[in-house]
């Protein structure tokens, strides 16, 4: 027997940022969807791994597409995120081309082949898929080599260290969001 609480174990593992997630379909058009599946996989080279749901346009571009952007949103701009997750939360947009007008953020659409960006967030990143992989699961996999970054300079240097506190977007479960409320140093921390 299944303990009950394996249908929500995922849930152990929140709060995670909630990306924007960038694609363009077979035909050019694009979309940008919130995704909290991603994390690096590599760092020689630079990888991360994208989880996404079947049923999701997004997965059916990611099937065809040569890379995707992702975008880092700060906890300002929850209003726009939750806008873009409109199979998530009901926004009434019918198609993408709709959701991406109506979301309220400023994109850019020409920064990356891939798909949209959202300047203002934390950064961003464009990446080539190098692989694809089907578990089985209710969700698909894809693997993105970073080809390009640009981090925002009124949160992150040129070496992606931050000069300001970030407060990313996170998303804890369902339409239940946090950020980041201090940051430390282990040195800070430890003092004593």
């Amino acid at each position: 027997m299944v303990d009950d609480a394996v249908v929500v174990a995922h849930r152990l593992l929140a709060p995670r940022i909630a990306y924007l997630v960038g694609t363009k379909d077979g035909r050019g058009a694009a979309d940008l969807i919130p995704v909290s599946n991603l994390t690096s996989v590599s760092t020689s080279p630079q990888q991360v791994a994208l989880a996404v749901f079947k049923d999701w346009t997004t997965y059916s571009n990611l099937l065809v597409a040569k890379g995707f952007t992702v975008s880092v949103p700060t906890v300002e701009q929850l209003d726009a995120v939750w806008k873009l997750g409109a199979r998530y939360s009901k926004f009434p947009a019918s198609e993408p081309g709709e959701k991406l007008a109506a979301c309220g953020l400023e994109l850019d659409f020409d920064a990356s082949s891939y798909g949209p960006v959202v300047p203002a967030g934390i950064g961003w990143l464009a990446c080539r898929v190098v692989a694809r992989l089907d578990l089985g699961g209710d969700h698909g996999i894809t693997v993105g080599e970073i080809e390009c970054v640009r981090f925002n300079p009124d949160y992150l240097a040129a070496d992606g260290k931050p000069v300001s506190v970030t407060h990313p977007l996170m998303q804890q479960t369902g339409n239940l969001f946090t950020t980041t409320a201090t940051t430390l140093t282990g040195a800070e921390y430890f003092r004593g």
